[in-house]
């Protein structure tokens, strides 16, 4: 898929080579999410095992992307039977649908935060997405390793992408809110050339 990149001489990725591969480092990463539950309630939970690689080519910005995958089994919220529930096909469903996955198609750099439009693909479902990046630091580490830390957010509405199931209450209301919020805290580590497939494979465990 094409990918678009609008960006700045002052882009957060400082180095000057012309193309940058950086991968997730799950060890150092967190995805979480947080939605109603019973009107005043919040269900938070989080992804265990997830990764992904960031693609940034400044010769030619139109041909940076990005891509996510999340292995979907690997989601706790704190309370087993509650996550049997949210495996089985009245939720995500993952025997028949064991991973997301997100890939971008354009991006725009607004001030320190970059908005990345892209295709989400979810229990069989796939929706635009738009999810905000707020632009952190980037280090060298004790390894000689550039680094870089970023934290991003996202809404999504699971009604559109066929996650329907839920129950009233006697007191009035629903069970569970359709509006889900994804927030990340990512740190990248570049990965350029050869070494790009082995970080990757790393990633994934």
């Amino acid at each position: 898929m094409a990918s678009g990149v609008h960006t700045d001489e002052d882009m957060t990725f400082e180095n000057g080579a012309a193309q940058q591969v950086w991968t997730i480092d799950g060890a150092r990463s967190q995805l979480t999410f947080a939605l109603r539950h019973i009107v005043v309630q919040r269900i938070e939970g989080r992804f265990a095992h997830w990764g992904g690689k960031l693609f940034v080519d400044r010769s030619r910005p139109a041909l940076s992307s990005v891509e996510i995958w999340i292995d979907l089994g690997s989601i706790t919220t704190g309370d087993a039977e509650r996550d049997a529930h949210v495996r089985s096909s009245e939720f995500l469903d993952v025997a028949r649908f064991p991973r997301a996955k997100f890939t971008s198609n354009l991006a725009e750099v607004r001030g320190n935060e970059v908005v990345v439009n892209g295709r989400l693909d979810l229990h069989g479902v796939v929706h635009d997405v738009q999810v905000t990046v707020e632009i952190g630091p980037t280090a060298t580490d004790p390894d000689g390793r550039e680094r870089s830390r970023h934290t991003a957010r996202a809404t999504l509405d699971r009604q559109s992408f066929g996650l329907h199931w839920n129950q009233d209450l006697d007191v009035g209301g629903i069970v569970v809110g359709d509006e889900v919020e994804i927030r990340a805290s990512v740190e990248l580590v570049r990965v350029d050339g050869a070494s790009a497939t082995a970080a990757d494979a790393d990633a994934r465990g």
